[in-house]
């Protein structure tokens, strides 16, 4: 369970704790139904399988046997990061300077306040103030997820996309660029202190 945990620290709970491992289950089922290859059958080679072979120990070891070890080794009281000769110290305080990317672009880069689409109470104004505040993540997420699959398909997954039709192809890539997820948001807060790509706490989805 520490991979999980180590995952909280990049993710909402709820995708951390129960989509994502959801995804894992649903992605491990689907592999009989996804691998067209009639060779080997019973027996995988690095050969017949190089996509999948390389896809399992990348998520094995990468983002399973690594976060463990970082939750093992790097993660002292409080799960605060520690360096490997750093003293595990109880009483250590980090600064939180963790910002979403609407931050870093309405108020860093654009030097505005967040944008309000709607005045007044009620429910619907704060889902629009939300979405608007949040318009720039929506945007990368739903580029990453809907557009990425798409153009590799068409440039250098050819032969790929060709032997598992479009359907396949979709749920492969879908779960691929999910689980490319977590390394992306872990280089994401290392380098720039982002904490969400798209923050909306008022419904409790953040990416």
């Amino acid at each position: 369970f520490l991979g999980l945990q180590e995952q909280l620290v990049y993710f909402d709970p709820w995708l951390a704790g129960v989509v994502f491992p959801s995804l894992i289950i649903a992605g491990l089922c689907a592999i009989p139904f996804v691998d067209r290859n009639p060779k080997g059958m019973g027996y995988y080679t690095l050969k017949e399988r190089p996509f999948a072979i390389a896809f399992f120990l990348f998520g094995f070891l990468i983002l399973w046997v690594l976060l463990v070890f970082l939750g093992t080794f790097l993660r002292g009281p409080n799960w605060n990061f520690f360096g490997p000769f750093e003293t595990w110290d109880v009483h250590k305080v980090l600064v939180l300077n963790n910002i979403n990317l609407s931050e870093f672009f309405w108020i860093r880069w654009l030097g505005t306040g967040f944008p309000v689409l709607l005045e007044g109470s009620g429910h619907l104004p704060r889902i629009v103030n939300a979405v608007a505040r949040e318009s720039v993540g929506l945007a990368l997420v739903a580029g990453y997820l809907v557009l990425i699959p798409p153009i590799l398909a068409k440039t250098f997954l050819k032969r790929f996309y060709a032997g598992l039709g479009f359907i396949r192809y979709n749920i492969v890539m879908n779960l691929t660029l999910i689980m490319m997820l977590l390394p992306i948001k872990m280089v994401l807060r290392w380098v720039l202190n982002l904490k969400y790509i798209v923050a909306i706490p008022e419904y409790f989805f953040n990416i």
